[in-house]
């Protein structure tokens, strides 16, 4: 250590001591200011002192002068090592006491470098390479030196993660093998495959590949790979994806239905695909493949039993075949069918050949018409017999079998018919005027003649016999039912038809009719007559009024009769047929009842008389009276009387009275009823209750009385009658009456008839009053009061009470006379006092309450609080109830007396100091006094002490102080207070007191205290104690590294005023004068060493210097700060460029919330890992020394990497099927991309807010979602993965089956993707609902459906607490109900039978067969009409007509059957021929003679065409097209005669077809469909297409349409359609049009935008082209369109990245052209629209370029950068550099010194390149300067050099002090430089890319001076040089002067201006001095000066350079 100091004056002895902190001592002696101490111990804290032989010293101590010894040697280095991360922690042991820098060193095997910098005994690397053998080397370090190096130690990194890892797995085994490539330092592979579902499998190997079993089905496995070595697992590799084979389906069944199964299985997990398989037992099979969970099998064949498995399989394998279901498919429909018939018993026998696998057959037989029949053989059976066929009914028979599931199909159909039928629709009329009856019926094929017969049921018969259809019968008897039979005679066969119903004949005539009268009311009652089904009674009076009655019986009650009439009764036997009458009955009818009915009443007697006006035909009369509780009376009256008196009548009793007239048969009806209420009754009990409670009330109540009346109570008081109360009931409350009053009572009852009156016996006496005038008086002294009232006369009986308010039990006193006295009262309380009067058992309310207050309680003093601070004292007491104000008496021991008046206790009395005293209270009332309380007793305290005097000497620690004595006082405390608040005491019982411990440069304030045993009295009046101002203390020098101030602190010196400071740095000294604890030193250097004192003074004593201290200045701040930062490991580098002063440095990333990660180093750059994601971080550098740090000036931002989202939630809307994410946001994150992963589909969005909702899902999916944060420039992690599940799909493929027979409805449907169960729903047509079943499988069943119904299936997935959406409404038709009410009718022209039925529910067509006899079947048809007619009946047959009704899926059973009978054919046969185009028909028929033939024709619109001749022919006129014609040839009128032909059936030609439109253009192949009405009777139509080009297409059909292909597209067709009929043709319809579509375009052409994603389509335009859709679709299937009526779209939202099929096609609105031919083209990236580059330090001449750009959000993107330039600006020296595609967005690449270079980044992935991006240029930092030369000397030199390529400035270094120090920067090619103490000097080239390296400035030896450019030599020899004085007058203002030189003319002065790249100044100076103002501040100027003569100049001056100061007045 090297130690200098400043010397005293004399010759001494100097000894420097350095003293470590623990003691250690070391010390050198010299004579001069300096020497070196040696053998100091390392890392040890010296303090450093020097000592000289004039003083004398027996401890030397140290001194504030401290200096750090060099750092020891770092000791036992370890490193720890976490191989996962590979970040390795080196640890060593410390040695030091003090704090000292570490730089651990790492150097790899390869030789790449890595420092670590740490002030703890730890440090750790984080991004080492993986791989590397590094040997650590710890060194120590502080600001001035270097630790030894430490023992070197060699460790190996983690191993690099494995590459290329991939896994395969076997099908066969199902064992997995992993391979990677090897990875350094790797001894060993630890494999770990982890699933989705968390399923685990590893291994471990040696080498490069590794089999991983017990893997799971189904499982998509992430596959990771750790290199290992010695136990370090490093780490893992990127992970690779493993999918495994499918699972084997399970739960396998079997749906099958005639020739095809639906095959259906659980979902397989891990399959994307399924391959279903049957196979026969012999041999033959049947595939089937399918993605989803059911399959449907096709082609089975018949009697097979098939093994049917399923196998799943993806990409990767096929799973294990599942489990075996058998399937027997139906068996094979049976051969040979044969059926016999029966005809007698319409029984039928079917045979047939037996099948395979049959358990049974079933035969049907189908009468065409909806009617079924069956019957069922066992599986052995051959043959089986069915009864109850219909007759004459033409069957198909087929038969089926049964299998043991399935039933085989139909076999083939064979055909018979049945026997004729009855005859049917017999009706019978009857004619009741002729007495007989006529009998029709319908005609039944066959028939040749009919026999009617009527038979009754008492035996009597009739019968006749006709050919026609009708017969008459007479001679019939009357009241009779005869059932009538038409037996129809045949050739072979008779049939008997019995009418449905009777033949009724008309009822007998009524016989003994009587009559039963009962007033108004017959009842007329007769004999039953026969046949009769009804009566009618009639009754007619004499004046000709009547009455009418119907009924079925023989008894018939007439209403209505009126009285006083005579009738004729006759009754009338009814039936369908006929009426008959009786003779008439004679009724006379009853009196009418009497009127004007009167009655009065006789009160007292209660007798009453009731009057009447007469009846005609009365023999008497009865008045009755009946009070309707059982008691009547009555009096009767003759029939001349008019009224009649009863007696006896009960009181209060309301009568009713009425009449009765009495007549000779039969009397009257009571006349009206009058009302009569007797007298009312008196009661005989009367009860009197005095209310007690209220004054003046009362209840009187009586016993309750007989009827209503009105009670009225009245009182006699004083002689005058006083109404108390009227009422109806049976008491009385009475009020309003007086208090204490007697009253007589009297009482009076009245109704409506009568008012009766009596006294009561009863008197009523109210309750008593209350007390009156009552008042109290208390007793003073006796706790007594004696209340008194006015005595009344009544009273028994007086209670008084008393009652505190506060509360309390009630005292009573009760007296008989007027006063009562109360004892023993509470003192201090508030009595009320009340009193109440007794009498008759009541008590009266309450007096008035009167209150007294009773005397104060005595009061109880509390203690005495003596405040010995204070004259004041604190009296208190208890407070008293009653109380109204307090007397306190204080009595003095000096005799002081005070008497206070309080309301209360008494705060603060001020009494005087030093006495004794005592205290009593006494309490006083609004009455009384209270007795006084016990005194209390209590001193107050000493006096404060008086004229207090102090004196003050400058010494180091007394002080004395006086005062007079005090009052009280026992001993006296004195107390001198420093300013520091620090208290000397002094205790003493004299009047004086004096310290000697008083502390140096304070100000004490003195007080005095007496004290008297506790207490101590106030202090006295203060005074002050100077003392003498001490040395200032630990003075601490800091500096404020950003205003460039040193400031100076120190202690507070007690009592000093001012401080003088003095700084001091080599020999220059600055002072400041401040009355504060700091002083500011500005203008300071950075990097220097200053020596500060601190002087202290005041105004009464000196002071004495203080030690010095020392103080280093500031380090330069650091500059062109800039970062790199690694978004996969979050490293972030920080570089900047070294400055002057700094022992290190320190790169702080800060946050607006505080965080602030650091790195430090002693370099120009550091690595600062793990910063906190998402935060924006302000980058600075700090130099630091020991004294300060020094933050750059400028900063730059970092966006550390966004965080990872977390709190992902998902949220599902089953109903839509759509998911909404969120999640937290993540600091740093301008937007989020969120991917969601299923084994069907993936969904991804991107968005910058908290959700995201993905619309795309697939149902039935199980999805795992992850959320990554992105900002502009780097990507999070993914967030971790959440599964969810979506709503489940809704059922595909709904279908129903309904059984015809059972009406069972069968569902089926397929499931797709997962579901845990299934919901039927079956909707009938009115919208209820009528069940559904709820199961696991795909299928379920519901019996006997309502028939006729429309019924809308639907099925709903259950997955969870999720229903999918309703799968589509499946519509499906019961079987339609049995027609009824069938009736018929025939029409002989065309021998066809009308039939007509109800309609049935859920028919959409009917059938109607006809069965007749011979085989004769018949049938029709009808769509939606309940009428049809049945054509070619076969002529005089029986035929049976039934009616089926039918719809798409069922018939009904049959209806029940009518018969009808044709007429019979006798002519022969006829011929017809229509004439075409002519509206005629020729008819021939073969005959004799000259008979007149009519030939009759009904078209089937039944109009009719008629014509006649005797010939063999005629012509049928007016005969239309389109019409069938039935003709008859007949020689009679009657169309139904047996005279009549066969018919004769005929067709004229169709007409024309019409409605001819295009009804479905196939647009895709050039086709249409034409469809037109279909004409009548047309058999085949030809289409005539033409089209405008000439082209011609025709088509012949018979339906009423017809498929026109292979037509040009782009053109117009005319269709015209022609329909025919065996020889004829209709006329062409009218023509049609139709336009084919676009033809397809072509000429497309793709241009794609990578700004938005869009594409832009062009194509040549088409004809008849109105509109063009384009379309891209994506390799995945997805497509994407766009719309234009011009030849060009734009599509946008293209998937960036993916590879496009562009296509389009035209359309002219109603037909699409084909579309056009692909170009393929991919939505390629846009390159980086932010492009920048970062530069490294140079070093070996070139410098690294990192190019760092934007990432696309385009995935798998990669990046080509790519740059051109040239070398050192020459054009000829040119490069190209380009990158290899990379997926990272950062590349470096090293370019030579001063080269220039322009840059671009292409994008590119599988949807193309990008185009370049924007060119980016710039250069490097220049080569080092060359041709450096160096001239001059110590004092002044100059540096020139050769230009550097794109350098813009130079600057000069002293590489001799770290860090190295700058001399000069200057943009020219030379510096000037000053007071050179170094021979080590650099310089470096710049430009805005950095600093170039370091060329070395050559100083082989300096000359003493530079030459000048002189013409000659030899005079420079002899001329002198001036000498130059410079002088700094003021901070900018120099003076400058010199010696003169003999012969100089003039001089010129030469200034320079140092650190400036101006050149140097030279003036022209007449004279010896100049003065140079208006200089720079703060800036370093030299100047020299040479003579000049008038031919050359003198040699040039030594230069002399001066630093100006700060202008102070700026």
């Amino acid at each position: 250590m090297n130690v200098s100091w400043a010397q005293t004056l004399g010759l001494d002895d100097y000894t420097a001591w350095a003293i470590s902190t623990d003691g250690h001592r070391a010390s050198c002696n010299s004579t001069s200011n300096f020497c070196s101490i040696h053998d100091l111990l390392c890392g040890k804290l010296y303090e450093v002192a020097v000592t000289s032989s004039s003083i004398h010293c027996e401890i030397i101590a140290g001194s504030d002068y401290k200096v750090q010894s060099a750092p020891c040697e770092p000791e036992n280095t370890t490193v720890e090592e976490n191989c996962s991360s590979n970040v390795m922690t080196v640890k060593w042991n410390e040695h030091s006491s003090t704090t000292q820098n570490y730089t651990v060193k790492a150097m790899s095997a390869s030789g790449v470098n890595s420092t670590c910098d740490s002030t703890e005994s730890s440090c750790s690397f984080l991004n080492l390479t993986c791989g590397q053998l590094y040997t650590f080397t710890v060194m120590g370090h502080t600001n001035v030196c270097m630790s030894e190096m430490s023992t070197p130690i060699e460790k190996l990194s983690a191993p690099c993660p494995p590459t290329n890892v991939s896994a395969e797995l076997n099908c066969t085994t199902l064992i997995a093998v992993v391979s990677w490539s090897s990875a350094s330092a790797a001894t060993a592979y630890s494999i770990q495959a982890t699933s989705l579902n968390g399923h685990n499998s590893s291994c471990s190997e040696m080498g490069t590949s590794c089999d991983l079993s017990d893997l799971v089905c189904g499982q998509h496995y992430s596959v990771v790979v750790e290199a290992m070595h010695t136990g370090c697992s490093g780490p893992a590799s990127t992970p690779a994806w493993l999918v495994t084979e499918p699972c084997v389906p399970m739960n396998l069944s079997v749906h099958y239905n005639v020739s095809t199964a639906q095959v259906m299985w659980a979902a397989a997990r891990g399959a994307s695909s399924y391959s279903v398989q049957a196979v026969a037992d012999l041999g033959s099979g049947v595939t089937c493949n399918t993605n989803n969970t059911t399959c449907s099998m096709n082609s089975l064949q018949c009697g097979q039993i098939y093994n049917v498995t399923v196998m799943a399989r993806n990409t990767v394998c096929d799973s294990m075949i599942s489990e075996t279901s058998r399937l027997m498919t139906e068996p094979c429909p049976p051969t040979n069918v044969q059926v016999s018939m029966a005809c007698e018993q319409l029984t039928a026998t079917v045979s047939w050949q037996q099948s395979d696998h049959a358990v049974g057959y079933v035969a049907y037989f189908d009468d065409q018409g909806g009617h079924l029949d069956s019957c069922y053989g066992a599986d052995t059976s051959i043959q089986c017999v069915v009864s109850g066929l219909m007759c004459g009914t033409e069957y198909n028979v087929w038969v089926k079998a049964l299998g043991q599931q399935y039933n085989s199909s139909d076999s083939a159909a064979v055909s018979f018919t049945t026997e004729p039928c009855q005859t049917s629709s017999i009706t019978a009329f009857m004619d009741c005027e002729a007495d007989s009856a006529t009998i029709s019926w319908q005609p039944s094929v066959g028939v040749v003649s009919c026999v009617t017969e009527l038979t009754a049921s008492s035996g009597h018969t009739t019968s006749c016999i006709t050919n026609n259809t009708n017969c008459q019968l007479s001679s019939l008897q009357c009241g009779e039912e005869y059932n009538v039979t038409v037996k129809a005679l045949g050739n072979t066969c008779n049939q008997t038809a019995h009418m449905a119903g009777h033949l009724t004949t008309e009822p007998c005539v009524p016989m003994n009719l009587s009559v039963h009268h009962n007033v108004g009311t017959a009842q007329v009652m007769w004999a039953a007559a026969r046949g009769a089904s009804s009566y009618s009674v009639q009754a007619v009076a004499d004046l000709g009024s009547g009455v009418t009655c119907n009924t079925t019986n023989t008894t018939c009650s007439i209403d209505g009769l009126q009285c006083g009439q005579i009738y004729n009764v006759t009754v009338m036997a009814q039936n369908l047929a006929c009426n008959s009458t009786s003779e008439p009955y004679h009724h006379m009818t009853e009196p009418c009842p009497p009127t004007n009915v009167q009655v009065s009443m006789a009160c007292e007697q209660l007798t009453a008389t009731v009057s009447w006006q007469q009846s005609d035909f009365a023999v008497g009369y009865v008045a009755y009276f009946d009070d309707q509780g059982g008691h009547s009376a009555s009096c009767y009256g003759a029939n001349t009387s008019i009224q009649c008196v009863v007696s006896g009548l009960m009181c209060g009793t309301e009568y009713n009275v009425w009449v009765k007239a009495l007549g000779q048969q039969y009397n009257s009806s009571d006349s009206t009823v009058v009302s009569l209420t007797s007298a009312p009754c008196l009661p005989r009990e009367v009860e009197i209750e005095v209310d007690c409670i209220h004054d003046g009330a009362a209840v009187v109540s009586w016993n309750a009385t007989y009827g209503a009346a009105n009670f009225s109570l009245r009182a006699i008081v004083s002689g005058s009658i006083l109404s108390l109360c009227e009422t109806q009931q049976n008491s009385c409350n009475v009020t309003g009456l007086s208090c204490g009053e007697t009253y007589n009572l009297s009482f009076t009852a009245s109704n409506e008839q009568c008012s009766l009156s009596a006294p009561m016996h009863a008197n009523l006496t109210t309750r008593p009053c209350p007390p009156q005038r009552v008042d109290v008086s208390l007793q003073c002294g006796s706790h007594t009061a004696v209340l008194s009232w006015e005595e009344r006369s009544d009273a028994e009986l007086y209670v008084a009470n008393a009652i505190k308010t506060s509360g309390g039990p009630v005292q009573t006193c009760n007296s008989t006379g007027s006063t009562c006295q109360f004892a023993s009262l509470d003192c201090g309380e508030t009595y009320n006092f009340t009193v109440t009067t007794d009498s008759q058992g009541c008590r009266s309310q309450a007096s008035s309450t009167v209150s007294i207050q009773t005397e104060p309680c005595q009061p109880v003093i509390v203690p005495a609080q003596v405040l010995c601070q204070s004259e004041q004292v604190q009296i208190s007491w208890y407070q008293a109830s009653g109380v109204v104000n307090y007397l306190v008496t204080t009595t003095g021991s000096l005799g002081y007396v005070k008497i206070h008046n309080a309301t209360q206790s008494i705060p603060a009395a001020t009494l005087p100091c030093g006495q004794d005293y005592n205290v009593t209270v006494q309490a006083q009332g609004s009455d009384c006094d209270s007795i006084p309380s016990s005194p209390a007793f209590f001193k107050t305290a000493p006096c404060p002490p008086s004229d207090v005097t102090t004196y003050a000497q400058c010494e180091f620690n007394m002080g004395s102080v006086s005062w007079g004595s005090s009052d009280g006082a026992e001993t006296y405390v004195a107390v001198a207070t420093g300013l520091d608040g620090h208290a000397h005491q002094c205790l003493t019982n004299s009047t004086d007191c004096s310290w000697n411990d008083l502390q140096c440069g304070e100000k004490y304030t003195v007080v005095v205290r007496a004290k008297n045993g506790n207490c101590t009295s106030l202090p006295s009046n203060s005074s002050i104690i100077y003392m003498d101002p001490c040395v200032p203390q630990n003075l601490a020098a800091t500096v404020n590294c950003d205003m460039k101030v040193v400031s100076l602190s120190w202690d507070a010196s007690n009592g000093t005023n001012v401080y003088m400071v003095s700084g001091e740095a080599g020999n220059k000294t600055t002072v400041l004068t401040t009355n504060v604890t700091t002083a500011h030193f500005s203008g300071f250097s950075c990097g220097l060493n200053y020596s500060l004192t601190v002087t202290p003074q005041n105004q009464h004593c000196p002071g004495n210097s203080s030690a010095s201290a020392s103080i280093q200045t500031w380090p330069c701040p650091p500059a062109g700060v800039s970062t790199r930062q690694d978004c996969l490991s979050g490293i972030v580098m920080v570089m900047w460029q070294a400055t002057n002063g700094s022992d290190y440095y320190t790169a702080t990333m800060q946050t607006d919330t505080g965080i602030s990660p650091m790195c430090m180093s002693d370099s120009n750059e550091c690595s600062v890992p793990g910063l906190t994601c998402g935060q924006n971080f302000s980058v600075s550098v700090t130099a630091s020394n020991q004294q300060c740090n020094i933050t750059s000036s400028h900063t730059t931002s970092l966006q550390s990497v966004p965080c990872v989202p977390t709190n992902v939630s998902v949220v599902m809307d089953y109903d839509n099927n759509t998911a909404v994410v969120s999640w937290t946001a993540s600091q740093g994150a301008v937007q989020y991309s969120l991917m969601a992963h299923s084994s069907h589909n993936n969904v991804s969005c991107q968005t910058s807010s908290l959700n995201c909702s993905l619309d795309n899902i697939t149902c039935g999916n199980s999805y795992s979602v992850q959320v990554v944060a992105m900002d502009d420039n780097c990507s999070s992690i993914p967030s971790q993965a959440l599964v969810f599940n979506s709503a489940p799909c809704p059922p595909q493929n709904v279908s129903a089956e309904v059984d015809c027979l059972s009406n069972d409805l069968m569902i089926y449907w397929d499931a797709v993707r997962e579901a845990d169960h299934f919901l039927t729903s079956v909707t009938a047509d009115n919208g209820v609902n009528i069940g559904g079943c709820n199961t696991t499988n795909t299928a379920c069943s519901m019996r006997n459906m309502t028939c006729g119904k429309t019924f809308s299936v639907h099925v709903t997935s259950i997955r969870g607490p999720c229903r999918s959406q309703q799968s589509q409404a499946y519509s499906i038709m019961s079987a339609p109900c049995q027609p009824e009410r069938i009736s018929g009718r025939l029409d002989c022209v065309t021998n066809s039978g009308w039939i007509s039925w109800d309609a049935a529910p859920g028919a959409d067509c009917y059938t109607v067969s006809a069965v007749g006899e011979d085989n004769y079947i018949g049938n029709c048809t009808s769509s939606s009409n309940t009428t049809c007619e049945v054509e070619g009946l076969a002529c005089g047959s029986l035929y049976n007509f039934s009616v089926i009704a039918k719809n798409s899926k069922c018939e009904s059973q049959p209806s029940t059957t009518i018969d009808l009978q044709t007429a019979p054919c006798t002519l022969s046969g006829i011929t017809a021929v229509a004439q075409c185009h002519n509206s005629s028909i020729l008819v021939l028929w073969d005959a004799e003679g000259n008979t007149v033939y009519t030939a009759t024709a009904e078209a089937s619109d039944h109009t009719y065409l008629s014509c006649n001749n005797t010939g063999t022919s005629c012509y049928l006129h007016g005969a239309q097209c389109g019409l069938h014609y039935t003709i008859i040839v007949a020689a009679s009128s009657d169309q139904c005669s047996s005279l009549r032909s066969p018919p004769y059936r005929i067709s004229m030609e169709p007409c024309p077809p019409s409605n001819v439109v295009v009804v479905g253009s196939t647009c895709a192949d050039d086709s249409a469909l034409v469809s037109w009405s279909p004409s009548l009777v047309a058999e085949t139509y030809h289409v005539v297409t033409m089209g405008a080009n000439g082209h011609v297409h025709t088509c012949n059909t018979t339906s009423s349409n017809c498929s026109i292909s292979e037509l040009h597209c782009g053109q117009q067709y005319d269709i015209s359609v022609t329909a025919s009929h065996e020889n004829c043709t209709s006329k062409a319809s009218q023509n049609a049009t139709l336009n084919t579509g676009p033809c397809q375009p072509d000429g497309l052409s793709v241009i794609s935008h990578c700004n938005n994603q869009s594409a832009l389509l062009s194509w040549t335009p088409g004809d008849n082209a109105v509109d063009y859709y384009g379309c891209a679709q994506a390799e995945n299937g997805d497509m994407l369109y766009c719309e234009s009526t011009n030849p060009s779209c734009t599509i946008q939202g293209l998937d960036c990245g993916t590879l496009y099929n562009f296509t389009v096609q035209a359309s002219d609105g109603t037909c699409n052209s084909s579309v056009s031919d692909p170009v393929q083209s991919g939505a390629a990236p846009c390159p980086p629209d932010s492009f920048d580059v970062g530069l490294f330090t140079m070093q070996n001449e070139a410098q690294m370029l990192y190019f760092n750009w934007t990432q696309m959000t385009c995935r798998d993107t990669e990046y080509l950068l790519e740059l051109n330039g040239s070398l050192l600006g020459d054009s000829q020296a040119l490069f190209e550099i380009s990158s290899y595609w990379t997926s990272m967005t950062y590349f470096e690449i090293p370019l030579p010194c001063g080269s220039s270079y322009w840059a671009t980044v292409k994008s590119r992935n599988t949807g193309g390149t990008s185009q370049p991006s924007v060119l980016l240029s710039g250069t490097t930092a220049p080569c080092p300067p060359i041709a450096v030369e160096y001239s001059g000397n110590n004092t002044f030199a100059t540096v020139s050099w050769n230009t550097s390529v794109f350098a813009t400035s130079y600057t000069v270094y002293d590489n001799s002090v770290t860090p190295r120090s700058q001399l000069c920067s200057t943009a020219g090619l030379s510096c000037s430089l000053h007071s050179i103490t170094s021979t080590d000097l650099v310089i470096t080239a710049s430009n805005t890319a950095g600093d170039s390296e370091e060329t070395s400035v050559p100083i082989a030896g300096s000359s003493d001076r530079r030459r000048r450019d002189l013409s000659g030599h030899s005079l420079e020899n002899r001329l002198p040089a001036p000498v130059l004085n410079v002088k700094q007058a003021l901070p900018t203002v120099i003076f400058l002067e010199w010696s003169p030189v003999e012969a100089a003319s003039q001089y010129s002065l030469l200034i320079r201006k140092q650190d400036s790249s101006r050149e140097s100044e030279e003036i022209t100076v007449q004279g010896e001095s100049i003065i140079l103002t208006d200089l720079i501040p703060n800036s370093a100027y030299c100047f020299s000066l040479s003579a000049e003569y008038t031919a050359t100049s003198g040699p040039e001056s030594e230069p002399v350079c001066v630093q100006t100061a700060q202008d102070l007045s700026q």
